[in-house]
């Protein structure tokens, strides 16, 4: 086989994996931002191996909320749009603003912590400016329009991410007796144990993927469940395994009720290849943290046109036009929070996708239930299991209100 022909199938080969499983790729990037590293790595600091049980959980509900999702997919039915049908434009304008609102502290975040990771591998020492650099540079991946050309770049860049910690997890010696206890569910009365609960479950079941996915029928092509639930299991399983691996490290290496900081999660990853090691964490958390700030805006951008009676496509003007206010608005948020409150781009990024599971995760897995419902006939086994899957969500945002309102307070 010559060097062309052999190319040439390896570049036919990687396009044809981008597009099969792409989506699931972009919904792994959006779940496994740079806050997931950090949410993960405060959880085994301070809980060792006991929130182990909380991945697994998240895996289940986080598929039964995909197969859900893929249906509404597959017949082209987004759910903004039943979910304006069902309450009404009036209705439906300010809650698909407010949930959007809501939704883009996970940018505030992410584009904090994108900020800090370029500060850190570059020259320039002023966080606020690195934080409005990655902002524009979102912007600018947006204006690429063509998802097709969004997808390879969030694709490579995860799996780049994902390698850097299975390398790492393969060269520790687990204690997997403790390991394994750690998946048997407990809860623990203490302080920041029920908000990292939700956090861990607001982070991973990513309820603007729904939004996304139920609205792609037009740019992916797919008229089958079988082809979206191929493409979000392969990326839901990608990151709860990666997010398992992440826990277990940071509760073998980070000292138990250590400061979570920018390097922590990647000192590891330096002890075990060697200095180089923590600058290449770095840049993989500053493009996770990159790529999951961008693309949980898509969500938005469907969302808001689609509440005001528009079909909107992937990259058309009213897409661009929300997506790229929120990222301002984001910037906004992100440079008072930083300056003026306790908050650093680490807190905020553990404490955002709490935020997110208590208001915007319950109000989306009641109305995918409800969406499904109407439109299909799901059997009586899959209806309980859909349901269980909302009340768990919901009895997690109430238990954790409270406990979310004092962390928060705390910052402030």
């Amino acid at each position: 086989m010559s060097t062309s022909t052999y190319f040439e199938r390896s570049v036919s080969g990687t396009k044809q994996f981008v597009n099969r499983y792409g989506l699931g790729l972009l919904f792994a990037a959006n779940i496994f931002g740079a806050g997931s590293v950090f949410i993960l790595s405060e959880a085994g600091s301070d809980f060792g191996f006991a929130l182990l049980w909380v991945l697994p959980l998240a895996l289940l509900a986080g598929l039964a909320m995909h197969e859900m999702s893929a249906r509404l997919a597959a017949a082209d039915r987004p759910l903004m749009i039943y979910i304006t049908d069902r309450i009404g434009q009036t209705a439906a304008k300010p809650l698909a603003i407010g949930i959007s609102f809501i939704m883009q502290f996970w940018s505030v975040a992410n584009y904090a912590l994108a900020g800090a990771a370029f500060v850190y591998i570059s020259p320039l020492s002023n966080l606020y400016i690195g934080t409005i650099l990655m902002a524009a540079l979102g912007i600018a991946l947006v204006e690429l329009r063509l998802y097709s050309r969004i997808e390879g770049v969030v694709a490579a860049l995860v799996l780049a991410i994902f390698g850097s910690y299975l390398v790492i997890v393969m060269g520790l010696d687990l204690p997997l007796g403790d390991v394994t206890t750690g998946f048997v569910p407990t809860l623990v009365s203490e302080f920041g144990y029920l908000t990292m609960i939700i956090a861990l479950l607001g982070t991973t079941v990513y309820y603007p993927n729904f939004f996304i996915q139920t609205s792609m029928s037009g740019t992916k092509d797919w008229d089958v469940v079988e082809k979206y639930r191929r493409d979000h299991t392969f990326g839901m399983v990608a990151v709860i395994g990666l997010s398992i691996a992440v826990m277990v490290v940071a509760a073998m290496t980070i000292p138990d009720g250590g400061d979570i900081t920018l390097t922590a999660p990647g000192e590891p990853l330096a002890d075990a290849l060697g200095p180089w090691a923590l600058d290449v964490f770095i840049i993989a958390a500053g493009a996770a943290s990159f790529t999951s700030a961008t693309g949980t805006l898509f969500g938005a951008g469907f969302m808001i046109p689609q509440a005001y009676g528009r079909k909107t496509m992937f990259g058309d003007r009213p897409f661009r036009l929300v997506v790229h206010s929120l990222i301002c608005l984001s910037v906004l948020f992100a440079l008072p929070l930083l300056a003026f409150t306790g908050f650093t781009p680490v807190s905020l990024a553990i404490t955002m996708p709490a935020v997110n599971g208590v208001i915007g995760l319950p109000i989306t897995a009641i109305a995918l239930f409800a969406a499904v419902n109407r439109y299909f006939d799901p059997s009586r086994i899959e209806q309980a299991g859909f349901l269980l899957v909302v009340i768990v969500l919901f009895i997690g945002s109430a238990l954790t209100a409270q406990d979310l309102a004092g962390t928060i307070a705390n910052y402030l």
